[in-house]
């Protein structure tokens, strides 16, 4: 499956919305928010080859898809300092 940011996804239980989307070596992570109003919870996962989400288990992976949302971000991130 494609995804794309502002997309909603089912996620644990519950709806996400897709905030960011990287890829990195073949593999894709999605950056997602909970959609409910009343519940704020984030997680960043990796899509596994069947579908299913998962952890990002690999710190080099780690490192570079939280480095990757931070400069696919920068222009609004700087509104806040």
């Amino acid at each position: 499956m494609k995804y794309s940011p502002y997309q909603i996804i089912s996620f644990k239980e519950g709806e996400y919305l897709v905030l960011d989307v990287v890829n990195y070596n073949e593999n894709t992570f999605l950056y997602l928010i909970n959609n409910n109003e009343f519940e704020d919870d984030i997680s960043l996962v990796k899509v596994l080859e069947d579908g299913s989400f998962g952890q990002i288990n690999d710190e080099k992976e780690f490192d570079y898809v939280i480095n990757k949302i931070f400069l696919d971000n920068e222009e609004d991130l700087s509104q806040f300092s």
